[in-house]
């Protein structure tokens, strides 16, 4: 090989180096839906992890979060993840749409307290790794406050709820038959309907986050008189990207990404209960009621699983060894 041909050969190489260093180091923006209320928990929660995120990577991995999907629902976050979203949020009834073994988190009493459900959130990490692999990586897991029954009269113990029309969403199979093996009646329902039906009397009980309610309590007092004072499953979501997208952000960052991840959601845990507690105490004072439960009352709706024909019913809508994970993690905080 001559000089000359040898310096392009040499130039050459060094220009393809200089180009992958360039590559490496372009900045990976990840389109994120999250259909949050602008300044809640989850909203500044998710603008933090992506401050922390742009900090920790010197500014190659950045989330933006589409303004079209604010109001999106989860089926249509869903949808777009598949087609060109990279992650989303996913709360309470998308991750059922993903695989059903999540509504078991949902089913009134299986998990009862803040604690229990970070030892469940622990605990499930491996398994939803599993059932996720291939398709999206579960960044951080959360719970964001309580679900409670909201109704137009008072619901002391779990035969209150029988007779009364509430609502479930159509594709929640279990939990239908859940209300309905207490003696309710169901109907079709979900969080673009429930004010309508409620203020159209089509609706005697709803369950959602006192959050939620708040927002819009100038609407739901004309027709909600009452709180439950039980509380019945966690409000909780997780942050999940598209494995194609999660693939594109350099190895060596993603394990300090996640830990930055559960630090926020573990804030946004602690800012979402003091919101509750606040959103409870506002709507109280404007007229809603909160009956006092004893703890006979509380008893009553603990010991709803206890049965053998309530454990037979959730052995039959729930695989084993997603149950297994989540009543051994509640069962080492319970006496």
């Amino acid at each position: 090989m001559g000089r000359n041909a040898l310096r392009i050969a040499l130039s050459f190489i060094l220009l393809l180096g200089f180009s992958a260093s360039i590559v490496g180091a372009q900045t990976i923006t990840l389109q994120v839906a999250a259909a949050v209320p602008v300044n809640s928990p989850w909203d500044q929660g998710l603008r933090k992890i992506a401050a922390e995120w742009a900090a920790i990577s010197g500014g190659r991995v950045r989330l933006a979060f589409p303004r079209s999907m604010a109001n999106a629902s989860q089926s249509d976050i869903l949808q777009k993840m598949r087609l060109s979203l990279d992650g989303g949020l996913i709360e309470t009834s998308g991750l059922y749409q993903l695989d059903p073994d999540f509504l078991y988190l949902s089913m009134p009493t299986v998990i009862r307290s803040e604690a229990e459900f970070e030892a469940v959130a622990k605990a499930l990490t491996p398994v939803m790794a599993r059932r996720f692999e291939g398709r999206y990586e579960v960044v951080t897991f959360a719970q964001g406050g309580w679900l409670r029954f909201f109704s137009n009269r008072a619901l002391s113990v779990p035969s209150d709820i029988a007779g009364l029309r509430i609502g479930v969403s159509e594709d929640q199979e279990a939990l239908i038959r859940f209300m309905q093996a207490l003696g309710a009646r169901t109907v079709k329902s979900d969080a673009s309907t429930v004010l309508l039906q409620f203020n159209s009397n089509a609706l005697d009980v709803g369950y959602t986050s006192p959050i939620v309610v708040a927002t819009l309590w100038s609407q739901y007092r004309r027709s909600v008189t009452h709180m439950s004072g039980f509380r019945i499953s966690p409000f909780f979501g997780a942050l999940l990207i598209n494995r194609r997208s999660w693939e594109r952000v350099p190895a060596e960052l993603r394990p300090a990404l996640k830990d930055a991840a559960d630090r926020v959601a573990a804030e946004i845990a602690r800012d979402a209960f003091k919101l509750e507690d606040q959103a409870i105490a506002s709507m109280t004072k404007d007229g809603l009621q909160v009956p006092p439960m004893s703890e006979a009352q509380r008893d009553e709706w603990s010991e709803l699983f206890t049965g053998p024909r309530m454990r037979d019913l959730l052995s039959a809508w729930f695989s084993a060894d997603f149950r297994r994970a989540v009543d051994a993690a509640v069962a080492e905080l319970r006496p």
